[in-house]
C-alpha cells in the first residue's frame, strides 16, 4: 500500500507487493489483480514440489555471500516451515526446488510448501507424488522427466517414452492424485535445440518433443514465455534476442494428436542465488534470472493455488479448463509450441464464477470528499499550481476499488472501471487517485 498526503486528504493506492520483482510476469498474467482486486495469496491451499534438492547444495546471493534457507527466510523469499518430506545431497544437488519454491512463494505467499525430492528413478518419484498428497497437498507440481529416446534416432515415439509408460509408476501416481482431487502440474521440458551452422536444420542433436508424464491427460504441461525483469535478453545459444513476450526458442513442442503443452507462462524470473552455477544476474542486479519450464511451471501451478483460493470446489479438471479456455495466443486455437496460449489468471477465476471484493456504495462521505477535491482543484488552476504525481506517468496503478469517480475541469462523472487505470502521460496535467474511508476511488486531474 503505498500513502501520499494531498492537502487535507490521504491519498492510498493499492498495488501488490511481491517478495520477489516479478512485476512484468504478474501484470502480463494478471496475477497483480488477482492479489489486489480479488484479495487472493493462497491462503488455505498446500502446494506439494518435486524437483532435485531443497536446503543441500551450496549456493550463493549476488553479494557472493552463501544463500541458504535460513536467509531465505530471514529476506522473505520463503516462509519458515517448510515441510521437507525428504531431500536429496548428492554432489548434484542445486537446490533447484528451493527456486521453485521462491517463485511460488512470489506469486502466493499464503500457501502452505511442502518438498519431495524427484531423485531416485521413476519408482521413487511415484512414490514421492503419493507422499505429498498423504502430507495434504492441494496442488503438486514438477519438473523432472526420466529418460527420453536415444539421441541418435529420428524415430521419436509418438507417445510416452519407455522409462515413463502411461501404466508406469509415475503416470499411475499423477492419475491416482487426480483422482482424489489434486491438481498436477508438470513442465514441457527444454528440448527444443540451438541449429548448429547457419542453416537450422544442420542441427546435430535432433529437437526432443514433449515426453514422458508430460504427456499425461490428467496433468497441465506448461511451456515458458519470456517475461524477466530486462525488456530482452540474448538468447547466444539460438543467436537471437528474445524479448518479452516472445516464445522461449527452447520450450519443448509437443507431439502431433495429444494437445500439449497445454499453455504457457513467464520465466526469466528472478531468484535469490546462482542456480547450478550458471545462472545470469537478472536486470535487478540483487537476483539472478531463472530461465526454463523449470520456472514457467511452478508460476502457472502457483496461479492454480490462487484460483482454488477463490473457488475452493474446483475440480483439477475446473482449475486445467479455467486456464487453457481463457489463456491469450495470437493463434486460433491449439499450437504444439504455445498450446492453448499464455495463461491469464484474472479471466481465469472469473470463468471459475468468481467476482472481485465488493466494494461499499458511495456515502455521503464521499460526496462531501468530492466536492472538497473540486475546490481544491479550482484553487490549483486558478493559481496555476500543480501537484506532485504519486506514479509515473507510464506506471499502472492497480486500484482496489471497482467503482470510480473522475473530476476533469470541475466536472463529475461517475463510471464503471473493469481494469487497473492505464497511466499515460499528461500534457501539463497532474492525476491523483484517492480512496475515501470507504475504499471508494477518486481521480483528479487538472488539465
Amino acid at each position: 500500500m503505498t500513502t501520499t498526503a494531498f492537502g487535507s486528504f490521504v491519498a492510498k493506492v493499492q498495488a501488490a507487493t511481491f517478495t520477489l520483482p516479478i512485476e512484468s510476469a504478474a501484470k502480463a498474467t494478471g496475477v497483480d489483480n488477482l492479489r489486489d482486486r480479488y484479495g487472493l495469496d493462497g491462503t488455505g491451499i498446500t502446494i506439494g514440489v518435486l524437483s532435485d534438492s531443497f536446503a543441500t547444495a551450496k549456493t550463493v546471493n549476488t553479494s557472493g555471500n552463501l544463500d541458504t534457507y535460513a536467509s531465505n527466510v530471514a529476506d522473505n523469499y520463503l516462509p519458515s516451515g517448510i515441510k521437507v518430506l525428504k531431500d536429496y545431497a548428492g554432489t548434484d544437488a542445486k537446490d533447484e526446488g528451493r527456486a521453485i519454491l521462491q517463485i511460488i512463494h512470489a506469486v502466493a505467499p499464503g500457501a502452505k510448501l511442502v518438498f519431495h525430492t524427484s531423485t531416485g528413478g521413476a519408482g521413487a518419484f511415484g512414490q514421492g507424488i503419493q507422499a505429498l498428497a498423504t502430507a495434504g497437498a492441494d496442488i503438486i507440481v514438477d519438473d523432472v522427466r526420466y529418460g527420453y529416446p536415444p539421441l541418435q534416432s529420428s524415430n521419436l515415439p509418438l507417445n510416452f517414452s519407455d522409462i515413463e509408460p502411461p501404466n508406469g509408476p509415475i503416470n499411475q501416481a499423477i492419475t491416482t492424485v487426480v483422482n482424489q482431487g489434486i491438481s498436477y502440474f508438470t513442465s514441457a521440458g527444454n528440448g527444443d535445440s540451438p541449429p548448429d551452422g547457419n542453416n537450422p536444420a544442420d542441427s546435430k542433436v535432433p529437437d526432443i518433443p514433449i515426453y514422458g508424464h508430460g504427456n499425461n491427460p490428467n496433468a497441465l504441461t506448461a511451456g515458458a514465455v519470456y517475461y524477466g525483469n530486462a525488456k530482452s535478453y540474448s538468447n547466444n545459444a539460438f543467436d537471437i534476442v528474445v524479448e518479452q513476450g516472445q516464445l522461449e526458442p527452447f520450450s519443448s513442442e509437443g507431439i502431433p494428436d495429444l494437445l500439449k503443452p497445454d499453455v504457457v507462462a513467464p520465466d526469466g524470473l528472478a531468484i535469490s542465488f546462482n542456480l547450478s552455477g550458471g545462472s545470469p544476474v537478472d536486470a535487478d542486479s540483487d537476483f539472478y534470472s531463472f530461465f526454463g519450464t523449470s520456472a514457467s511451471t511452478p508460476f502457472t501451478a502457483a496461479v492454480a493455488a490462487l484460483l482454488l483460493e477463490a473457488a475452493s470446489s474446483a475440480t483439477p479438471s475446473g482449475i486445467y479448463d479455467a486456464l487453457r479456455d481463457t489463456a491469450d495466443s495470437p493463434l486460433s486455437g491449439f499450437d504444439s509450441r504455445l498450446g492453448f496460449g499464455l495463461i491469464q489468471a484474472e479471466e481465469a477465476v472469473i470463468a471459475l464464477g468468481v467476482e472481485p471484493k465488493p466494494v461499499p456504495e458511495p456515502s455521503a462521505t464521499l460526496g462531501l470528499l468530492c466536492v472538497g477535491i473540486l475546490i481544491v482543484g479550482l484553487c490549483l488552476k486558478r493559481t496555476q499550481q500543480r501537484s506532485k504525481a504519486i506514479v509515473k506517468p507510464s506506471e499502472s496503478l492497480a486500484l482496489s476499488s471497482i467503482r470510480t469517480y473522475v473530476i476533469t475541469r470541475g466536472v463529475i462523472a461517475r463510471c464503471l472501471k473493469e481494469r487497473p487505470i492505464k497511466r499515460q502521460p499528461f500534457l501539463g496535467g497532474t492525476a491523483i487517485a484517492l480512496n475515501s474511508t470507504n475504499n471508494s476511488t477518486v481521480v483528479f486531474s487538472d488539465r
